[in-house]
């Protein structure tokens, strides 16, 4: 069984496979105003100040729980395909070395920019201004936690990488934040440029893949479940999805193997 979000037709399908209820079925109860129940329920809780009484305050959980009651998820977990988002100016590197974390891939990011760098006369500066200090602090955060920040990261929803902007997350087809992290920390101002022309010989791209087989990284399929609900009540009731319509994977440091990618998207070059 697979469970994929390339758009809301998928989405539909999937979740109806995997708790067992019709297509039909599912929209017909995403279609009621549970929204306005939920902040009926959510007030009469908190003015009720009984330590007794519990309210799930996941709206997609919500929704899961009153509006499915019958549904059942599967023991065996289904097949998860996740979206990576990212800029390439080499694709074949994803098909033969898969999908590095941060720390296999900083290496290459710093040789990439001050390679670009060096080619527009641009010298390293001093670390002085707010600017640099502010992207060096980044930066050395999300590479001293390799585990918490090293990635590979991805989205559940195809859109959420493809359109970031509709989910209120960061555009990395259009700028993944190591690399700015490292342009700004080591040229300042002048990495506005190195930017625009890392831009310009790079693609937008977005990297499907089957979910690897491990332990550690994996989101519990009843948040899965949940997040596509939410995504899919949202777009019924033509509401922005927001961060809550979408959820992200994590493979804690690990490459993910390029045994598992499934297809490499170009996206239209935005800049």
């Amino acid at each position: 069984m697979d469970f994929i979000c390339k758009d809301f037709n998928s989405a539909l399908h999937s979740l109806s496979q995997v708790i067992g209820v019709s297509e039909d079925k599912i929209i017909s109860v995403l279609e009621y105003n549970w929204g306005k129940q939920f902040e009926i329920e959510d007030k009469n809780f908190i003015e009720s100040n009984d330590p007794e009484e519990s309210f799930i305050d996941d709206f997609g959980e919500y929704i899961f729980l009153n509006g499915f009651p019958d549904a059942r998820l599967p023991k065996d977990r289904p097949t998860v395909y996740w979206f990576h988002g990212s800029r390439a100016i080499e694709l074949k590197n994803y098909l033969d070395e898969g999908i590095l974390p941060l720390s296999e891939m900083f290496p290459r990011i710093r040789l990439m920019v001050d390679g670009i760098a060096s080619r527009l006369n641009f010298a390293v500066k001093e670390c002085n201004s707010n600017l640099q200090k502010h992207h060096a602090q980044l930066a050395g955060m999300k590479l001293n936690n390799a585990s918490i920040h090293g990635g590979p990261f991805a989205m559940l929803m195809y859109e959420a990488a493809a359109t970031p902007e509709i989910f209120g997350n960061h555009n990395y087809i259009e700028e993944p934040e190591i690399i700015s992290d490292y342009a700004y920390m080591m040229y300042d101002t002048d990495a506005d440029l190195i930017l625009e022309e890392f831009k310009r010989i790079s693609s937008p791209i977005i990297v499907e893949f089957k979910e690897p087989n491990n332990a550690s990284a994996l989101l519990s399929l009843k948040h899965l479940v949940t997040t596509v609900i939410q995504y899919l009540y949202r777009k019924i009731h033509k509401e922005e999805v927001g961060l809550y319509g979408n959820t992200c994977f994590s493979n804690n440091g690990q490459a993910v193997s390029a045994n598992l990618i499934v297809k490499i998207h170009r996206i239209k070059k935005c800049t």
